[in-house]
């Protein structure tokens, strides 16, 4: 047991590593692209992984499952997005600082937080923090099919998932459901995908040909899929967007499980355990970061998105900082919520 948990925090570690690089890079850059095609699929899937249906099936588990899922996803969000309104009224709305990144300046402080009920990562000012209700109501989604229709029979099941997820697709044409709801549809084949391979144990029957098709596959969504945004609904073809999100994760996790102690793998480990610190405090700690170099040091503007040395700068501090403070404050009363 204590060796698949230490395989999961690195993988989760690489995983929240990689969402804030691709958050530090131009989207132009084909790094970019290619960490979308599987950095948020992995979480979904991973959520799948660990989700332990014999346990939180049926109806009379319903309610405490939703009760753990709240604690662990929706308290942090909704205290993330309240703690940082003072520090973004002042440092943003009245001073005018912290624009260069995602432009905070603009916000009113009435839409900061009705935006925080409407979920909408691409108007909330902690935008990153779209992912936390739209997990919380993927995983409700799939319990609540489980507990009506595996009764029926699993083939029932999964293709009620599938239209559910279908819908998801539909959906996003005409309105943007609140709190990522239809994107949680649309998620709902990534968290059946980590159930499954879990109980067909999948990472342990994965050879050297296996990687190899995983790759032509993730290469051949790089190549043939548009860049993939699963905050903004933009998906490209439906099966490239599966199979890419799919066969990226699988290759995290198969190189997790393949990993050896050391510094590195402890020190990805622990980002693992402190991924939703570095949710929560990365995009902040980026955008100061961008504030320095621009104002402090004189760099120019238009180029602070695609310098090699300005995005390795940014990315190791989105991912340090917010370490440091987990492991220095993490069991303050507030802070605690935020760390493993």
């Amino acid at each position: 047991m204590a060796e698949r948990i230490t395989w999961i925090d690195f993988a989760k570690g690489f995983a929240i590593i990689s969402v804030v690089l691709g958050h530090a890079l131009d989207d132009d850059f084909s790094l970019c692209k290619l960490i979308f095609i599987f950095h948020m699929p992995f979480f979904f899937i991973l959520a799948g992984y660990l989700l332990n249906l014999d346990k939180w099936g049926g109806a009379k588990n319903f309610k405490n499952f939703l009760t753990k899922l709240f604690k662990r996803l929706l308290v942090p969000y909704y205290l993330a997005n309240i703690l940082f309104f003072p520090i973004w009224f002042v440092v943003c709305h009245e001073l005018g600082y912290l624009n260069y990144f995602l432009e905070w300046c603009t916000y009113k402080p009435l839409n900061f937080f009705t935006e925080i009920f409407i979920g909408d990562g691409t108007n909330l000012v902690l935008g990153q923090l779209w992912f936390l209700p739209t997990l919380f109501l993927t995983q409700i989604i799939l319990i609540f099919l489980y507990n009506h229709l595996i009764k029926i029979g699993a083939k029932i099941f999964w293709f009620a998932v599938a239209i559910v997820s279908c819908a998801g697709f539909v959906i996003k044409n005409f309105f943007l459901l609140p709190m990522g709801l239809d994107i949680a549809f649309v998620t709902q084949i990534f968290l059946l995908a980590g159930i499954l391979i879990r109980r067909h144990k999948v990472l342990d029957k994965m050879d050297f040909k296996f990687c190899g098709a995983l790759i032509l596959i993730l290469l051949g969504v790089f190549y043939f899929n548009e860049t993939i945004d699963v905050n903004t609904r933009t998906y490209g073809n439906p099966l490239l967007f599966y199979s890419g999100g799919i066969a990226g994760t699988l290759l995290v996790m198969k190189f997790s499980m393949l990993m050896t102690g050391g510094k590195i793998f402890s020190l990805i480990s622990d980002c693992g355990r402190q991924s939703m610190m570095i949710l929560v405090l990365h995009s902040i700690i980026l955008n100061v970061a961008y504030e320095i170099i621009v104002n402090a040091l004189n760099f120019p503007a238009e180029k602070i998105f695609t310098d090699a040395a300005v995005i390795f700068f940014v990315t190791a501090a989105g991912v340090l900082i917010p370490l440091f403070v987990a492991k220095k404050f993490g069991r303050l009363p507030v802070l605690k919520n935020f760390c493993a």
